[in-house]
């Protein structure tokens, strides 16, 4: 699946250089090809969900990511996505929606800058000003429909690539060598370590706590305990009469 996924992203690519080298043509006689590789890439990077091997959370972005490719294809196959003016916004919208899912899952890893964190980031950012350059096309290069379709079709196609990147191929255990065994049990040591690692601050996090809570007076802990405001003078007062 892995090989699929970029051989896929790559074909995405290549039908974005396509258009953008034929920027005169109308999206209407393109329009099926179009639909027909968004359809494809939806397919392939939902399939594609089931080989990841990471957070939970990205598989869940990966399945909602190729849905839209999907439900994309399908708008522009049932000829529901034609108007010339909307296609460029749509997919503005559907570029921006990928590149702040890729920044999100940056800034997540940002601390440690594990694996892909620069990829995510590069890739997040330059999807985010491409999405957002879709509402102010007309007033800056005021490129052609085809021309933006096969811009935005390049960046999709890099970010399927990407995903495909990510997947990695398990082979059964007895087709695997001494070395990858060991690679997989190291692999697993250091998250192990790194579990332990942030078990190991939260428990000092909570002793912590622990402490401040059995420092503090009670009275400061429970506010229906505190002295309301404004009753301090009147019971100074009642002192000094009694």
């Amino acid at each position: 699946m892995r090989i699929i996924t970029m051989l896929t992203g790559v074909l995405f690519s290549a039908t974005g250089i396509f258009l953008v080298a034929n920027g005169g043509l109308t999206f209407m006689s393109m329009a099926f090809i179009v639909g027909l590789v968004f359809a494809v890439a939806g397919v392939v990077e939902c399939l594609s969900y089931s080989g990841y091997r990471g957070e939970d959370e990205v598989k869940s972005w990966i399945m909602i990511d190729g849905t839209c490719t999907f439900m994309l294809g399908a708008l522009i196959l049932m000829n529901k996505l034609s108007a010339e003016a909307a296609v460029p916004l749509v997919l503005g919208l559907w570029i921006l929606f990928s590149g702040i899912r890729n920044f999100v899952h940056a800034w997540e890893k940002i601390d440690d800058r594990g694996e892909g964190f620069y990829n995510l980031l590069v890739i997040g950012l330059v999807n985010i000003i491409l999405g957002l350059y879709a509402f102010f096309d007309q007033d800056l290069f005021d490129l052609s429909t085809v021309t933006l379709v096969g811009i935005y079709m390049i960046t999709g196609g890099v970010n399927i690539a990407n995903v495909g990147a990510t997947i990695k191929i398990r082979k059964p255990d007895f087709l695997k060598t001494k070395e990858e065994k060991m690679e997989e049990a190291a692999a697993k040591a250091e998250e192990a370590h790194q579990a332990a690692k942030m078990a190991i601050k939260f428990a000092k996090e909570t002793r912590a706590e622990l402490r401040v809570i059995c420092e503090t007076p009670a009275e400061e802990l429970d506010l229906t305990l505190a002295p309301k405001p404004g009753t301090e003078k009147a019971e100074d007062t009642s002192n000094v009469e009694g």
